[in-house]
Order: structure tokens, then C-alpha cells, then sequence
């Protein structure tokens, strides 16, 4: 049925099986479908909604991942520790339990999330990666809801999960992206991958582009400010960038903001290196401030490692906010970073494989605050070539033909 009026009345249901604190690019896609006249139910595990999604009036229904024979411990109650090593063990046996019945992924909390996701009565899906793609092909094939696949990371081909729950994703994702009425991914390179190992119709690309660009660039200050935004995981080469910094002390800072991961021994690390007054660490910044929180520095940095396909071929957030925010990129030399940086003059490329070679990569580029200044307004040209009101009319025209069935 066409809809004279972008997708005035349609039912969609967003869903993850994560939660929604972090995540910049739901919020971004809700507030386009909303616009278009959608009605949106965001499903996810978690315990509480984040206040925002909530005031901004959207239907958000949560699984809790806590087991339900567990005390309800209230945030200050002194056992809460307990609770949490409590739940992370029962999800985790949940997982294991489901994994060993079934050859494909299965979310350990799939009923839940099929549930939730039929209480909504959706006409269109919204399913985030290979851990909801099959409860949300399920409910389809009961119900004829239209499924919308979202792919954010290559969970089939990551370096954090082992071989056994990489299989599974394969298996699940191939089971299950041919019953998909459309999909989307985040970059190009992503897109080629899922085109030619799937053979399916070549994905859109709907990029993680910011909800704000910059009006203008800030000036370069001196020691040149570079920055770091992100999680603070042990595939980031965040170890090598800090102590990269021990080379450039008097010349250049760094901030790192971020959570999670391996902060702690980041930590740990600056303080063995006695960088305490070149490395800082600064909170993280609510999903759609970032870009805003980045504005003071002059370089986002990027020192990915070629650890997997995935890292090899992504379009990191924080790449597009960098560009937003009108900084300058040092980028780890990877193909993902390529599809968008190359012949844009707001990137130098580097070489992520030591502290040494990744020092020098950025002393070449903080000895020259001219050509920082120059990088910096090419990176708002840059960004306003992929601002999100295009990234937002793909989206939306890509669900007017599943709805249209096109």
C-alpha cells in the first residue's frame, strides 16, 4: 500500500540487544522515522531507559537481563556488586544452554525480544545486527511485519568474540538476511562484503553521520590538542598512542574520552610513563554531544590495527564526528577509513603497527599548524557532504519501498 505521506501511521519497532545509553545512531533514525510520520517502539535489554528516548516521548519497552529469581537490589543497596556478577553469570549460562541446542546465534534472551517485539505490533522490524535478525525474520514470518536489517559491525568476522560464536553469527546471518526486505549498513566497504558473500541486492548505505556540524573550525592551539573519543577497548591501540606521547611531550597533548574496557590499565600506564601532564582522561559525553565535546581539540585520532575484517573495513562513529566537529584525522591507513578520508585533505594516514611509527605519523602533522588549520576546514566540508538530513532522506526512502513492497 503506497502512503501519500512519507510513513504517516506505519508501526516500526527498533531493536538491540544491547542497550540504548550509548547508542547516537538509533536515536538519529528514530527522530528521522518519527519526523515521517512513524510511530516508534524501541525494544532493548536493559533495566532502566535512558531519561532522553523517554522524554522525547518514544514507546520504550526493556527486557531486563537480571534473572528473575534474583533479589531486586535497589542501586544503593551495599550488595549490588553481587547482583551484578549474579547476573552476568546466569546470562552467560543462558547463552551457552541456547548456543549447544541450536547451530545458528541465538540472543539469549530471544523470547523475550520476541515478546517485546510482538506486544509492539510493528509493520516494519528494525533489526540491529546478527543478534536480532533471526527472532525479528520469526516474527515476520508469523506476522508480515517487514524486516529492515541494520548492520552496524561485522560480528561475523570481530576479533573480541571467539571462533565458535563467530561461526554462529555466519550461520545465523546467512539463515537469515535473504528473508530481510531491505538492508543497511554503515559504510561501503561493509556493503561489498554483505553483497558478495550473501548474494543479496548490494545493501544502502546509511552512514553514522553527526546530528550537529560545526558552524566553523576552532583555531589550533599550541601544544596541538589531539583527542581520542570512544570505548577504551583492548583492540583500540590505545597502549601504543600513549606511549607514542612520550615523543611528543611539549608539542602535543592527548585526551582521551571514553569508558570501559581497559581504562584501568590505561591508567596504570600513564602513570608508569609519567605522562600525567600530556595524557588526560575526560568523561564521556552524552551519544549526541560529541561532536560539540570535540570542537576545543585540533586532530581526532584513529589508531586502529588491521586485527580483523571488521577494523579493516568500518566507518568508526568517531571518524564521522571528528569530521563534524571540524578536527583534523590521523588515521590508521585501513580501507574503511580510505572509502571516506581519501582526497579530502582533512586526513594524513599512518601507520598503527608501533608507538614509533605512530609518533611519527604525528609529528610530521603537529610540526605543521598551518596545514592542521587547512585539514580542519576540510573536514567540515567533508562532514556536510554526509550530513545526517541525507543520511536521514535514505533511510526513510528506504522504507517507503518495504512498506510500497518494492
Amino acid at each position: 500500500m503506497t502512503r501519500a505521506s512519507g510513513l504517516q501511521g506505519a508501526r516500526v519497532c527498533m531493536v538491540r540487544a544491547a542497550d540504548y545509553r550509548i547508542d547516537a545512531r538509533v536515536r538519529k533514525q528514530a527522530a528521522a522515522l518519527t519526523d515521517a510520520g512513524a510511530h516508534v517502539t524501541m525494544v532493548s535489554i536493559d533495566i532502566e531507559p535512558p531519561p532522553d528516548l523517554i522524554d522525547s516521548g518514544y514507546d520504550v519497552r526493556l527486557v531486563d537481563p537480571s534473572p528473575s529469581s534474583a533479589p531486586r537490589l535497589g542501586q544503593e543497596d551495599i550488595w549490588w556488586p553481587l547482583r551484578v556478577v549474579v547476573n552476568l553469570t546466569y546470562t552467560r549460562i543462558r547463552e551457552r544452554r541456547f548456543l549447544a541446542r541450536r547451530s545458528s546465534f541465538v540472543h539469549p534472551y530471544e523470547p523475550e525480544l520476541y515478546d517485546a517485539i510482538m506486544a509492539a505490533q510493528p509493520d516494519v522490524i528494525h533489526a540491529y545486527d546478527s543478534y536480532t535478525l533471526p527472532v525479528a525474520i520469526r516474527v515476520k514470518r508469523e506476522t508480515g511485519a517487514r524486516v529492515v536489517y541494520d548492520l552496524l559491525d561485522l560480528s561475523t568476522d570481530v576479533d573480541y568474540l571467539d571462533e565458535r560464536t563467530r561461526r554462529a553469527h555466519r550461520v545465523a546471518q546467512a539463515e537469515s538476511i535473504g528473508e530481510a526486505d531491505a538492508v543497511i549498513t554503515v559504510c561501503e566497504p561493509l556493503a561489498d562484503i554483505l553483497h558478495a558473500r550473501h548474494g543479496i541486492c548490494r545493501p544502502t548505505v546509511v552512514y553514522n553521520a553527526p546530528a550537529r556540524i560545526m558552524p566553523s573550525t576552532g583555531y589550533v592551539h599550541s601544544p596541538v590538542r589531539l583527542l581520542f573519543q570512544g570505548g577504551f577497548w583492548f583492540n583500540r591501540n590505545l597502549e601504543a598512542l600513549i606511549q607514542a606521547m612520550g615523543t611528543l611531550r611539549g608539542r602535543a597533548t592527548l585526551a582521551l574520552q571514553g569508558f570501559g574496557g581497559v581504562e584501568r590499565e590505561l591508567n596504570a600506564l600513564v602513570s608508569a610513563l609519567r605522562l600525567g601532564d600530556v595524557v588526560t582522561f575526560l568523561p564521556p559525553a552524552p551519544p549526541l554531544c560529541l561532536v560539540e565535546s570535540a570542537w576545543e581539540h585540533d586532530v581526532g585520532v584513529i589508531t586502529y590495527k588491521a586485527d580483523s575484517l571488521n577494523l579493516q573495513n568500518a566507518v568508526p562513529n568517531k571518524l564521522m564526528d571528528y569530521l563534524g566537529a571540524g578536527l583534523a584525522l590521523a588515521a590508521s591507513d585501513l580501507p574503511g577509513h580510505r572509502s571516506v578520508l581519501e582526497g579530502t585533505g582533512a586526513a594524513v594516514f599512518i601507520d598503527p603497527s608501533s608507538s614509533e611509527t605512530i609518533a611519527e605519523g604525528l609529528s610530521q602533522l603537529v610540526a605543521d599548524p598551518a596545514r592542521i588549520a587547512q585539514m580542519k576546514r576540510a573536514a567540515l566540508e567533508t562532514a556536510e557532504r554526509y550530513a545526517w538530513p541525507v543520511q536521514a532522506k535514505r533511510l526513510i526512502e528506504v522504507y517507503q519501498s518495504v512498506l510500497d513492497g518494492a
